[in-house]
């Protein structure tokens, strides 16, 4: 039944998210040579989403206690910012940790990726309880897109220190 083609498709993209893998690290020997830093992380974006046929996605990079926004994309909503698109992000980082208490910041699906280290794959954001997706359902009711499925990858140098975050939603297929 249901629980049977949800279970599917967890595992479909389970195995898109190995298969990413053999995708970027090649992609990443070829960029090597790439002196724009810009152009290097927006076609590493947009070569994830192409790969898993996603309609959106963003790549945050570390800077000390947060994640920046480096690349944003949502073919959908025609959204390109940051990148070498001209276009300014200007929405603001995430905190790694909670201003007020300083506990780790758990409740932000990239803030936890870029905290453990883990690869999530969420098929629904609107039932997932483990995450806040205030923000998101709040984007979603001002643009009218619809946020449905994330996949949030971490990115690690060869040490496994987490240097940024891969977040890819809503796949075409």
């Amino acid at each position: 039944g249901l629980l049977g083609k949800i279970l599917i498709q967890v595992a479909v993209e389970k195995r898109r998210a190995d298969s990413l893998l053999e995708i970027v690290i090649p992609i990443g020997v070829e960029l090597s040579t790439e002196k724009n830093f810009s152009r290097l992380v927006e076609k590493m974006l947009l070569e994830a989403k192409s790969f898993c046929k996603a309609d959106a996605g963003t790549l945050y990079l570390m800077n000390d206690n947060h994640l920046e926004y480096a690349v944003v994309r949502n073919d959908s909503l025609e959204i390109a910012m940051g990148g070498t698109s001209g276009q300014e992000i200007t929405l603001p980082p995430i905190h790694l940790q909670d201003e007020t208490t300083g506990e780790p910041n758990y409740r932000n699906v990239a803030a936890y990726a870029a905290l453990t280290g883990k690869t999530v794959n969420l098929v629904d954001a609107y039932s997932a309880n483990e995450f806040d997706f205030s923000e998101v359902k709040e984007f979603d009711q001002n643009t009218g897109y619809q946020s449905v499925s994330f996949l949030i990858i971490p990115l690690k140098d060869l040490d496994g220190k987490v240097l940024g975050v891969l977040q890819l939603l809503n796949p075409l297929e």
